[in-house]
């Protein structure tokens, strides 16, 4: 899977450094990077693609969306009596106004599916992206909040954003806007995104957006972050399963006229240090390091090619991790565990030293794999890593 050129989270960040994003803005507050650079995310996306996309794919109705904040529509408008897509219905509802919200559309495009994919690497958290057309003076979407962070790619156009204070903060994903129950206030940031410009906003802060003078696309990134809730969740119900003291029943007489809850309280304190004392994240983080690397789809074009070149393969090719590889290493006695794809590949303990190596270094030749393994056993790992899709050979320069 090539890299998109230039493309990882410094090249969306810039000028803003990693370091300063996630030490001054990460779920703090939004963030605002001007370009002007027009053609800055080129290498992703255009209108072009998303018009061939929308014409010439069969997509269904759940993937292609409309939506128009000041005409409301439903999902029936663009089905047809079969169900399937009405095409000619979308290129209507979009020259009347409406923007059209292709949802995942990284399993469709491939740039942004690399691009994810090293997200996903660096935050260590599942990523989408989703679409955005919208035609000139057009508003998808009424004010809201999103339960997710999100970084927006403004493509082509323009669109003016305004975003407001959180009503609340770091919303789990249960905790929906609700118009009925967050007011909006003041605004805090008012901006029009130019081709090439960058925003950021943390999950809970209200906001809304409307195109210029002429057609806008933006490439919504979604961070789909596991929460500290997830792991205090996880250790509890442990801790039930594993520990009666947290399955006793409750005092008797709770729902009795007089009941004194000062016994409760006490048993409920002591329950609490009781957890504090025994219990750890550990087991939790690492099921959760696992369900993350686990739940990586492949991503692997140009495999074909790769395994075409395998009788020919010598210890003098250079070969590389894929780009955006995600992977998990465990020793378990003899045997290493490598995990990644949804799958576990398991290789003896003497190739450790070497398989760290081989998907670490960037590039590198066969023959100056590190460790014990003879030449003949560089290869043969090298082989194995290529087969299954976690690392490649480099043509000759």
């Amino acid at each position: 899977m090539p890299e998109p050129p230039g493309f990882g989270l410094a090249a969306l960040l810039d000028p803003v450094s990693p370091t300063v994003f996630f030490r001054d803005y990460w779920e703090e507050k939004p963030l605002l990077v001007r370009r002007n650079r027009p053609d800055y995310y080129a290498p992703l996306l255009s209108t072009g693609q998303i018009e061939q996309l929308i014409t010439a794919t069969d997509l269904p109705p759940s993937t292609l969306t409309v939506a128009n904040a000041d005409v409301p529509l439903s999902a029936s408008d663009l089905a047809r009596a079969d169900s399937t897509l009405d095409i000619v219905k979308v290129h209507q509802l979009f020259a009347a106004g409406a923007t059209l919200v292709l949802q995942e559309a990284h399993k469709w495009v491939a740039p942004l599916a690399a691009l994810c994919r090293i997200l996903e690497r660096d935050i260590s958290a599942p990523f989408q992206t989703n679409l955005y057309m919208t035609p000139a003076g057009g508003r998808g979407f009424e004010t809201h909040y999103d339960t997710h962070d999100v970084f927006v790619l403004q493509i082509e156009g323009t669109k003016a954003w305004t975003i407001f204070d959180s009503p609340v903060r770091l919303p789990l994903r249960g905790q929906p806007f609700d118009p009925a129950l967050h007011p909006v206030g003041a605004a805090t940031l008012s901006c029009q995104l130019e081709p090439g410009d960058f925003l950021y906003i943390p999950r809970g802060y209200l906001h809304q957006a409307r195109s210029g003078d002429a057609t806008s696309l933006h490439a919504t990134l979604g961070a789909i972050c596991y929460r500290w809730a997830d792991v205090l969740l996880e250790v509890m119900a442990e801790a039930c399963l594993s520990d009666p003291a947290f399955r006793r029943a409750l005092p008797i007489g709770l729902a009795r006229a007089g009941f004194k809850p000062d016994a409760a309280r006490k048993t409920f304190a002591g329950l609490l240090a009781r957890l504090i004392d025994t219990a750890t994240p550990d087991r939790v983080l690492d099921r959760l390091a696992d369900e993350f690397v686990l739940s990586r789809r492949a991503l692997l074009p140009g495999q074909l090619e790769q395994l075409g070149h395998l009788p020919a393969l010598s210890a003098a090719d250079e070969v590389g991790p894929r780009p955006g590889l995600i992977y998990r290493l465990r020793t378990d006695g003899d045997i290493v565990r490598l995990r990644c794809y949804g799958r576990e590949t398991r290789l003896p303990v003497a190739a450790a030293q070497a398989l760290r190596f081989a998907l670490e270094t960037t590039r590198y030749q066969i023959a100056d794999l590190p460790g014990k393994l003879d030449r003949a056993e560089k290869l043969m790992l090298v082989r194995r890593l290529i087969e299954e899709g976690l690392v490649v050979r480099h043509p000759p320069d």
